[in-house]
């Protein structure tokens, strides 16, 4: 079948062969005659190698297909690195909003100035307990007190508030009520003798109590109300 194909016809058929693109029986016929003509043989060597690409433009496209994969893998790596930086973040500032809106209305720091609180009625039963009655005049909440001693025996209760403060609601709270401070008690834990009492801060404080003072016994009802609560 070789001797009646031309080698013309043949030339035009081989990039279709070279591609495989031509149908089964064509290529059939070119195989056929290649056996026998080496100018077409040949002609197909050319124009293998005519497209086959240099070295060095191989190892340029390989390097190029690593820097286009080192790149695609940056920019996940990029991508998650900036999710995960992302939710970080986000969950910080989660966290600053949470502890601040607890800090803000519920850190009970601000001590409340002794102008706005007035002490009367200071007292004491026979087994060394002082009562006091204290009022914050300013119409806040009052809702925690701070004990603590110096070196020298004096003895601070320090009202505190957080940084916003709040309404004072009628009976909820340390705003107006009588306090005992136990003397013995607070001496035994603190392992020092109680000189005098303050209510407020070493700067900004009223004198309670001090050693030596006569106060009056506190009076039948308040004595019954302590013993009561018992």
């Amino acid at each position: 079948m070789s001797n009646k194909v031309s080698c013309e016809i043949i030339k035009d058929m081989l990039p279709l062969y070279y591609d495989d693109v031509c149908s089964d029986e064509s290529k059939r016929m070119v195989e056929e005659h290649l056996v026998g003509c080496h100018n077409c043989k040949n002609e197909l060597d050319r124009l293998k190698a005519d497209f086959k690409l240099p070295k060095e433009e191989i190892e340029t496209i390989r390097n190029d297909s690593n820097v286009i994969k080192n790149i695609s893998s940056f920019w996940n790596q990029s991508r998650i690195k900036s999710f995960m930086k992302g939710i970080i973040i986000s969950a910080l500032l989660f966290s600053l909003i949470i502890f601040g809106y607890f800090g803000l209305f519920n850190w009970q720091i601000i001590s409340v100035s002794t102008d706005k609180v007035d002490i009367k009625n200071v007292s004491q039963l026979a087994d060394s307990k002082i009562f006091y009655y204290a009022e914050t005049n300013d119409g806040y909440s009052l809702d925690r007190l701070k004990y603590d001693m110096d070196k020298e025996g004096n003895f601070y209760i320090t009202p505190l508030r957080p940084m916003i403060k709040q309404e004072a609601q009628p009976h909820n709270g340390f705003e107006k009520r009588y306090y005992f401070i136990d003397i013995k008690y607070q001496e035994k834990e603190r392992g020092k003798e109680i000189k005098m009492i303050y209510y407020g801060t070493p700067k900004d404080k009223i004198l309670i109590w001090e050693k030596g003072m006569d106060l009056p016994k506190v009076s039948e009802e308040i004595e019954n109300m302590y013993y009561d609560g018992k």
